[in-house]
C-alpha cells in the first residue's frame, strides 16, 4: 500500500489498463485458438445505453450497479490490505485495491473513475489528519489509475496477456510507472499535513510506491483472467483437474515456506513456473496471488522467514518474493501464449498451403487434359508450338543465368553498416525483368550503392542489365564519384542498340565523414529516414542515361547520421494501375517511418513487400536495397570478418573511425593503426594457412579513460617465427604500443595491443 503517518492512515491509487472496452483486441485462448466471439462479447464503451464488456446494453442502473459494485470491492480490499500491515495498521506491502481498480477500468472503461474515487474518500477519511489530505490523497488515489489506463490505451494493451508486451506493459506502465502518481502525491500530503517529517519522505514515499506496485501485479492480473473462463476455450475436465492440483500445490508450498524459518520462499517458483505453463494466464494469476498473500501475511505476522526481520529487510525480503512471483508467472505465462498462437498460426498456414497446393494441381491436371485434347486435334500445330517452346526455354535459361551473374550472390561484410536487400520477379512468362541492385566497396572505406531498372523482360533486358552493371562497377573503381560514374555508364548505353529506356541511381556514401552523395537518372528517388521522419533525395536528377546527347549529370548531397535508414526501391514497389505515383511515395515513406525502430533491415523488406506486392500477381519486377549505419557504441569497437586479405583496408577504416570519434589524437591513431595491421595480417597469412578457407578475424577496441586495449583474435593455428628469420610484425607491435601480450591455445590465437593515447580537447 502507499506509506503512512505516525497518525495512522492507509490509501492506495489504482492501475488501469489500455485494454479499455473502448477498442477491444481481438482474444484467443489459452491454447492459442482465435475467439472472435468472445471479442465480440466485450465492450466498447461504458456510458449508459450503449453496448457493456459483456455484449449487454449499459442502462443507468446497470451502470449504478457497477458503480457500487466497484466502489464496495475497492473498500472491502484495502480493508484486507490493512490486515496486512507490517508497521501498525498503516504500511502494508501488498495494497490490494490497485489490482481491483486495474481490473474495474480494464474491463468496463475508464468512466467508472467515479467509483473509485469515491471508495478512496471513504478509505482515506478515517485514518488522515484531516478531512482535506483525505480529499487530496484520494485524488492521487484516482488520478493514478486513470493515467495507467492512458499508458496502456497507447501501447496497445490487452487484458488477455498473452503477450509478452503485456506483460511488460502491465508491469513498467501499469504498475511501477503509474503508481508513481499516487506516492508522489500521498508523500507530499502527509507531510503537508505534518503526519510526518522530512527526513521520513523517502522511506514513506517507498514503501506507498512498492504496495501500491504491488497490488497491481499480483491482483489485476487474477481479476482479468476471471472473465477467460468462458470468454477463452472451455477447459476440459483434466484442465480443471490440473488446475486444482496447481493451486492445492501452490498454497502448501507457500503455507510451508511461510511458516518454517528456513529462507526457502523460492520453492513457490517451480509451482508457478508449472502454472504458466501448463494452464497460462488462467493458471498462473490466481497462483501468484496465493503466494503473494500467503508471503505477506507472514511478514505481517513475523513469523516463518520474516521472524527476527528488521521492517526494511521484511519489506526487501517480501517485496523481492514478490516481484519475482510477478514476473515470473506473467511473463512465462504470456511466452507460452505467444508460441501457441505461433504454432496454431502455423498450423492454419500449413492447411492453407496445401489446399492451394491441391488446387493448383487440380488447375495443372485440367490445362493437362486440354492440352493432350489440342495436340490430338492439332497435330500440325503441335510442331510449331514445340518449337516455340524449346525457344522460350533456351530464352529463359539465358536470362536466369544472366540474373544470377548480375545479382550478387550475397552482400558484402561492411564493418559499421548494415545491409539487406531484396529482389522479385513479375509473374510472367519468363521471370526476368531489368530491375538490379549492386553494393561496391571502394578504396578508402567509400561505399557505392546503385540500383537500376531496364525497361521491358526478357534476354535483352537481363543482358543489357549485366553490362549496365559491370560498366558502373568498373567507372566506380576508376573515379566513384556519382558524376563521373553516371557519365562513364551514360557514354556506354549511348553505344549500346537499347530499345528501352535504362533508369539509374548512383550513389557514395562515407562511412566516417557520415556523408552521402548521389545522382539520379530518372529513376524513384531514395528515401532516407532519421529519427522516424522521412524523406526523398530530389536533388541531382536528370534524364535517363543514353537518352541525351550530353550527358551532364549533376551531384546533390546530404548527411546520414547513425541509425538512420537509406532505401533504394525500383519502381515495381509503388507503381499501381489507376493509383498516382505521388500517393505511391507518400504510402512508402509513411511505412518506412511507421517501422520499429528495433527492427533489422531484414525485416523492413519484407514488411515492404508484405505490404505493397500481392503474392498472387506481380505486375513488375521489384527491387529493394536498404542500408542503415551502426550507432556508435561509446568505448568498444567489435569487427568479425572473414581473415580475407582483401577485408583489411575494411578493418583499419573501421577503426580509424572508431578512433576518431573517440577523440583519440591523430599521431597516436596512426601507430595503432599500423600496430594492429600487423597482428591481423598475421591471422590473415598464417592463422589459415593449413584449412581450405578462410576463417573469422576479431578485432576488438576499449577506450577506458586513456587508456586502449586492442585485441585481435582467430580460432587457427599458431606457427612459431621460422629459423630463417621472422617475428618482425611483433617487433614493431612492440614498438608502437605499450605492451603487447600473445596468448596462443588450440582454440586459437590472441594478440593484446595496451597503449595510453592522447585525447582531443572537445568543447
Amino acid at each position: 500500500m502507499g506509506a503512512a503517518d505516525t497518525s495512522g492512515r492507509a490509501a492506495l491509487p489504482d492501475a488501469g489498463s489500455a485494454g479499455a472496452p473502448e477498442a477491444p483486441p481481438t482474444t484467443t485462448s489459452d491454447s492459442a485458438q482465435p475467439a472472435s466471439a468472445a471479442a465480440d462479447r466485450r465492450a466498447t464503451t461504458g456510458t449508459p445505453g450503449t453496448p457493456g464488456p459483456f455484449g449487454a446494453p449499459v442502462t443507468l442502473p446497470r451502470r449504478l450497479g457497477r458503480l457500487v459494485l466497484i466502489a464496495l470491492a475497492y473498500y472491502l480490499g484495502a480493508r484486507l490490505g490493512l490486515g496486512l500491515s507490517l508497521v501498525g495498521n498503516d504500511v502494508t506491502p501488498l495494497w490490494p485495491p490497485t489490482g481491483i481498480a486495474v481490473a474495474a477500468l480494464v474491463v468496463v472503461g475508464r468512466s467508472y473513475w467515479p467509483a473509485v474515487a469515491v471508495a478512496a474518500l471513504a478509505v482515506n477519511l478515517p485514518l488522515s489528519a484531516t478531512p482535506l489530505a483525505a480529499g487530496v490523497t484520494a485524488i492521487g488515489n484516482t488520478l493514478a489509475p486513470v493515467v495507467a489506463v492512458t499508458l496502456l490505451r497507447r501501447v496497445g494493451f490487452r487484458r488477455e496477456l498473452d503477450r509478452q508486451r503485456d506483460a511488460m506493459a502491465i508491469v513498467f506502465l501499469g504498475a511501477l510507472a503509474s503508481m508513481l502518481v499516487s506516492a508522489t502525491i500521498g508523500s507530499a500530503t502527509l507531510l503537508v499535513s505534518g503526519s510526518i517529517t522530512t527526513a521520513q519522505v523517502p522511506a514513506a514515499w517507498a514503501v506507498w510506491w512498492t504496495g501500491d506496485a504491488m497490488g497491481v501485479l499480483t491482483v489485476a492480473p487474477f481479476l482479468l483472467c476471471l472473465p477467460l473462463f468462458w470468454e477463452q476455450r472451455r477447459w476440459p475436465w483434466r484442465q480443471w483437474l490440473e488446475g486444482s492440483t496447481v493451486l492445492v500445490a501452490a498454497t502448501a508450498v507457500i503455507a510451508a515456506a511461510s511458516l518454517t524459518e528456513l529462507p526457502v520462499l523460492f520453492l513457490a517458483l517451480p509451482v508457478l513456473g508449472w502454472a504458466a505453463w501448463r494452464l497460462q494466464l488462467r493458471g498462473a494469476a490466481p497462483a501468484a496471488l496465493i503466494a503473494a498473500v500467503l508471503a505477506t501475511w507472514s511478514a505481517a505476522h513475523m513469523i516463518g522467514p520474516f521472524r527476527g526481520m528488521t521492517l526494511l529487510e521484511q519489506m526487501v525480503t517480501l517485496q523481492s518474493f514478490n516481484a519475482c512471483v510477478a514476473l515470473t508467472s506473467f511473463f512465462l505465462a504470456a511466452l507460452v501464449s505467444e508460441r501457441l498462437q505461433t504454432a496454431a498460426a502455423l498450423g492454419a498456414a500449413t492447411s492453407e498451403l496445401e489446399r492451394r497446393v491441391e488446387r493448383r494441381t487440380a488447375q495443372l491436371s485440367a490445362a493437362n487434359t486440354r492440352l493432350v485434347q489440342e495436340i490430338q486435334e492439332r497435330a500440325e500445330a503441335q510442331e510449331l508450338l514445340s518449337h516455340e517452346e524449346a525457344r522460350a526455354r533456351r530464352e529463359h535459361q539465358i536470362a536466369e543465368t544472366l540474373q544470377r551473374s548480375l545479382l550478387p550472390d550475397r552482400l558484402p561484410d561492411v564493418p559499421g553498416i548494415a545491409l539487406a536487400a531484396r529482389y522479385v520477379p513479375a509473374t510472367a512468362d519468363v521471370q526476368v525483368g531489368g530491375d538490379w541492385y549492386d553494393v561496391v566497396q571502394l578504396p578508402g572505406g567509400l561505399l557505392g550503392l546503385a540500383i537500376g531498372d531496364v525497361a521491358g523482360h526478357g534476354l535483352q533486358a537481363a543482358a543489357t542489365m549485366v553490362q549496365v552493371r559491370m560498366a558502373l562497377r568498373a567507372y566506380a573503381l576508376q573515379d566513384p564519384s556519382p558524376p563521373a560514374v553516371m557519365r562513364g555508364v551514360h557514354q556506354l548505353v549511348s553505344q549500346l542498340p537499347v530499345p528501352e529506356m535504362v533508369t539509374l541511381t548512383y550513389l557514395l556514401f562515407d562511412p566516417a565523414a557520415r556523408r552521402l552523395r548521389w545522382s539520379n537518372a530518372g529513376h524513384p528517388p531514395a528515401l532516407t529516414v532519421v529519427d522516424g521522419v522521412g524523406s526523398y533525395l530530389t536533388g541531382a536528377l536528370s534524364p535517363p542515361v543514353g537518352v541525351t546527347a550530353d550527358g551532364s549529370f549533376t551531384e546533390g548531397g546530404a548527411e546520414l547520421p547513425p541509425g538512420a535508414t537509406l532505401l533504394l526501391y525500383t519502381d515495381g514497389l509503388i507503381e499501381r494501375r489507376g493509383v498516382s505515383l505521388t500517393d505511391g511515395l507518400d504510402r512508402l515513406r509513411r511505412e518506412v517511418a511507421a517501422a520499429p525502430p528495433g527492427d533489422g533491415l531484414e525485416a523492413l523488406c519484407d514488411r515492404l513487400l508484405d505490404t505493397f506486392l500481392d503474392e498472387e500477381h506481380i505486375e513488375d519486377d521489384v527491387a529493394i536495397l536498404v542500408m542503415r549505419p551502426a550507432v556508435a557504441v561509446d568505448g568498444e569497437l567489435d569487427l568479425r570478418l572473414p581473415a580475407e586479405a582483401r577485408n583489411l583496408v575494411q578493418v583499419r577504416s573501421a577503426l580509424r573511425r572508431w578512433l576518431r570519434e573517440s577523440g583519440v589524437v591523430d599521431e597516436d591513431t596512426n601507430e595503432v593503426l599500423v600496430a594492429c595491421g600487423e597482428a591481423c595480417a598475421n591471422v590473415v597469412q598464417h592463422a589459415y594457412s593449413e584449412q581450405a578457407s578462410s576463417g573469422e578475424l576479431v578485432v576488438e577496441a576499449r577506450l577506458e579513460g586513456d587508456h586502449l586495449e586492442v585485441r585481435v583474435r582467430d580460432h587457427g593455428h599458431w606457427r612459431p617465427a621460422a629459423e630463417r628469420g621472422g617475428g618482425w610484425g611483433l617487433q614493431l607491435m612492440h614498438a608502437l604500443v605499450d605492451d603487447v601480450s600473445v596468448d596462443h591455445a588450440v582454440g586459437g590465437t590472441e594478440v593484446r595491443l595496451r597503449r595510453h593515447v592522447g585525447l582531443e580537447v572537445r568543447p
